[in-house]
C-alpha cells in the first residue's frame, strides 16, 4: 500500500517570517538555501526606518516648460553665502532653472552632456568644454572659457576642485595640472602664481595607466586610473590644506581603479568607488588591502559588474549618495537598473544591504539646498524630477519581492511541505492587488494568488479624526493625494499606522521540500510596507 504524502487530518503548522528581506538582496547565493532575512528579488524597494522592505518613492516633475534633449548630468552650484543654482546638461546645452530651463552655455559648443562640474571659490568650473578643451567657468549668468594668465590649463574633461585649487588632467591621460591658490587663471609656479603639474607616467605603481578621476579624501588627493589608485599626501602639513610641492605617494592600490569619475561618491564616512570588481569603500581598501571580493556590493556583485559591463559609455553611470534618504544609488541607464545600498545598516560581512530599482532614470543628484534627490528620466526630455510621491511621473511601477529557498529549519528540512494558506501583514495606503507567490524545489513553476487590498490613506503616527489626513505636517493636515503635500514634511515619508495595517489571506497550493515565497504589486501608486509573512502548511513524509 503506498505511503500517503500526509495524513488528511494532520494539523496545519504555522510558520512565521517576521523580518523578511531584513538583510536585503543576495543574488550571489540566490540558488542556495538562504535564511528568511535575505531576498533574491527586491525590486523598486527601499528600507524604512525600522528596516522593513517598503515601496520606493517615485519621480514628480519640477519642470513646467521642458527643454530639449535628454538630461545627462545634474549639478548644484553652491556658494559660501548658501545661494544655490541647479545646473543640468544635455548633449547640446547647459541649463539652469528647473521650472523653466534656460540655456547658460553662452558661446560654448556642447557635444557631450557628461560634463564634470566642480564648485570653486563661489564659481562653477566645467571641465573640458572650453576652447581647445580647457575648463569653462561661471560665476553667474553663462559659462565662458577661463582666462589663462599663465601656464597651460588642463585640456580633458576630468578634474576636481580641492584644497583651494582646481585640479585637471590633460588629454594624454597622464599629466595632472593644478592651478594657483584660489585662482583658476594661473597654472605655473612663478612670481604671480603657484600652479604646476605632475607627470603620472612616473607615479603609477603597476605599469602605465590613464587617469580616470581625481578626488579629495581624508585630507589627501586621490588619483584613480583604470587599474591603479594612488594617494598623494602632503607630508609637511599645511594650514591651507596641502602644498603641491610637498606631495608624496603615501599609498597605492595596484590592480584596482575607477570605471568613471561619475561613479564615485562620498557616503557613510567613506569614498565609494565603482571598480571592475564592484562598489568598494576607499577607506577599507587602504586599511585592509582587501581582495576584490571584500567589497560593499559583494552580495550583488555579479549584477553590479554585469550592469557596468553592459554600458555603452561608462560615463553614463551615476553613483550618488542621498543623506536625506540614507542610501547610495548605483544607476546604469542602459539597463534601467539601480542598485540601492542602505547606509544605515552595515552587514557582518562588511557590505551594505541592497535593493534594486527598475526605473527610467538617466541621472541623479542630491541637491543640498532642497535637501532632496533630483533626477532626470529617459522618458522625459528636458525635464527635472524630484524623488517624491509613489509613481513615476504618473506611471505606476512594480514592487517585487522573493525570498531565497527556505528549508524551514532543522526539524522539517527533509520533509515534504504542503502549503495550504499564506498570510501577509502589510501597511497599505492604496487600493491594490497583491500577488502572493509560491515556488517549490528550485523549480521555475510558480503558484500565484491575487488578493485585493483596500488601502487606508493614513500614515504612521497620524492620529487625526479623518482617515485621509496625517498629523505633524508643518502646514497642517494634508490629504495624501493633495498635490501640495510634501512627503516627509506634510506627512510621514513611510506609512504604516495601525489603521493601514492589512492582513491579506491567500490560499496555498503545491508541495515540496524547499519553498520560496514572494509578494508582487503590479501597479504600485502608494505607500506599501511588508511586515510579516506566515505560511500554514501540513507536513508529509520524508522527501525522496
Amino acid at each position: 500500500m503506498p505511503t500517503p504524502k500526509f495524513t488528511p487530518g494532520a494539523q496545519l503548522i504555522p510558520l512565521s517570517f517576521s523580518n523578511p528581506a531584513f538583510q536585503g538582496l543576495n543574488t550571489e547565493l540566490g540558488g542556495n538555501i538562504l535564511p528568511q532575512q535575505w531576498a533574491t528579488i527586491l525590486d523598486n524597494a527601499v528600507f524604512d526606518d525600522t528596516g522593513r522592505p517598503a515601496a520606493r518613492k517615485g519621480w514628480r516633475t519640477l519642470t513646467t516648460t521642458p527643454g530639449t534633449g535628454a538630461v545627462k548630468r545634474v549639478h548644484e552650484q553652491y556658494n559660501a553665502d548658501k545661494t544655490s543654482t541647479v545646473i543640468f546638461t544635455t548633449d547640446a546645452d547647459i541649463f539652469n532653472d528647473v521650472s523653466t530651463p534656460a540655456s547658460i552655455k553662452g558661446t560654448l559648443t556642447i557635444t557631450d552632456g557628461n560634463i564634470k562640474f566642480a564648485n570653486f571659490n563661489d564659481k562653477c568650473i566645467a571641465f573640458g568644454i572650453g576652447t581647445g578643451g580647457i575648463p569653462a567657468v561661471r560665476t553667474s549668468g553663462d559659462f565662458a572659457d577661463i582666462t589663462v594668465n599663465s601656464g597651460t590649463a588642463p585640456t580633458s574633461g576630468i578634474g576636481t576642485a580641492a584644497f583651494g585649487r582646481v585640479w585637471g588632467v590633460d588629454t594624454d591621460g597622464k599629466t595632472l595640472r593644478y592651478s594657483s591658490l584660489l585662482d583658476e587663471t594661473r597654472w605655473t609656479l612663478d612670481g604671480s602664481g603657484d600652479g604646476g603639474s605632475i607627470d603620472f607616467s612616473k607615479v603609477w605603481p603597476s605599469g602605465q595607466d590613464a587617469i580616470i578621476a581625481v578626488e579629495e579624501f581624508g585630507g589627501d588627493l586621490v588619483v584613480f586610473g583604470t587599474n591603479n589608485t594612488v594617494v598623494l599626501t602632503d607630508g609637511s602639513g599645511s594650514a591651507l590644506g596641502i602644498d603641491p610641492l610637498s606631495l608624496n605617494v603615501s599609498d597605492t592600490i595596484p590592480g584596482s581603479g575607477a570605471i568613471s569619475q561619475f561613479a564615485i561618491t562620498r557616503a557613510a564616512g567613506d569614498l565609494w568607488v565603482l571598480t571592475k570588481f564592484g562598489v568598494v569603500g576607499l577607506q577599507r581598501e587602504l586599511v585592509q588591502k582587501s581582495t576584490p571580493f571584500e567589497n560593499i556590493s559583494k552580495n550583488v556583485q555579479g549584477g553590479v559588474t554585469g550592469a557596468a559591463a553592459a554600458m555603452a559609455d561608462p560615463d553614463d553611470i551615476t553613483l550618488e549618495y542621498s543623506p536625506v534618504n540614507s542610501f547610495v544609488i548605483a544607476h546604469f541607464p542602459d539597463t534601467q537598473v539601480s542598485f540601492v545600498f542602505d547606509t544605515r545598516v552595515r552587514l557582518e560581512d562588511g557590505s551594505y544591504r541592497c535593493s534594486t530599482w527598475t526605473s527610467p532614470v538617466q541621472s541623479l543628484k542630491y541637491i543640498r539646498a532642497a535637501d532632496s534627490l533630483y533626477g532626470a528620466l529617459t522618458t522625459a526630455d528636458g525635464e527635472m524630477f524630484k524623488y517624491s510621491n509613489y509613481d513615476d511621473d504618473g506611471a505606476s511601477y512594480v514592487f517585487d519581492y522573493e525570498s531565497g529557498w527556505l528549508d524551514l529549519g532543522q526539524e522539517m528540512n527533509i520533509m515534504l511541505k504542503f502549503v495550504k494558506r499564506l498570510t501577509s501583514f502589510t501597511f497599505v495606503t492604496q487600493n491594490v492587488t497583491v500577488t502572493h507567490k509560491l515556488k517549490y524545489d528550485f523549480s521555475g513553476k510558480q503558484y500565484s494568488f491575487d488578493v485585493a487590498a483596500t488601502g487606508t490613506s493614513v500614515v504612521e503616527y497620524g492620529s487625526t479624526a479623518t482617515t485621509k489626513h496625517a498629523e505633524y505636517g508643518t502646514n497642517g493636515s494634508y490629504d495624501l493625494q493633495d498635490a501640495n503635500a510634501v512627503p516627509g514634511t506634510d506627512y510621514a515619508e513611510y506609512g504604516g499606522g495601525a489603521v493601514a495595517l492589512k492582513t491579506l489571506d491567500a490560499p496555498g497550493s503545491g508541495s515540496g521540500q524547499y519553498i520560496k515565497i514572494g509578494l508582487r504589486l503590479d501597479n504600485n501608486t502608494g505607500d506599501f510596507v511588508l511586515q510579516q509573512i506566515n505560511l500554514f502548511a501540513k507536513v508529509g513524509r520524508i522527501a525522496t
